[in-house]
């Protein structure tokens, strides 16, 4: 065997393992909406799980950023986050965190 066909099968096998942890951990967008959804009807935001949410529509220079964001944002000092979130789900005011 060649050193050019392990490569390739190599290759191959990642290709596969890849495909099938993207395959297996999806979430469709509409469950995760009814998850929201559902949360928002019980009158209370998961905090966490807003200002993690948050980084999909930002960018940082590092990890050590977001993290530094995120443990921010759950301590209160970015109320911008909650408030689009709630802007985004039709909530109003009343809703707990």
């Amino acid at each position: 065997m060649t050193s050019k066909n392990i490569v390739l099968g190599v290759a191959v096998v990642l290709a596969v393992a890849v495909a099938g942890f993207f395959f297996f951990s999806y979430i469709p967008p509409q469950e995760v909406i009814n998850q929201q959804q559902e949360q928002a009807s019980q009158g209370k935001i998961n905090i966490d799980a807003v200002c993690q949410g948050a980084l999909a529509y930002m960018t940082f220079p590092d990890a050590a950023s977001a993290d530094v964001f995120v443990a921010e944002c759950k301590e209160g000092k970015h109320p911008e986050v909650i408030e689009q979130y709630k802007a985004g789900l039709n909530l109003d005011d009343g809703a707990a965190i």
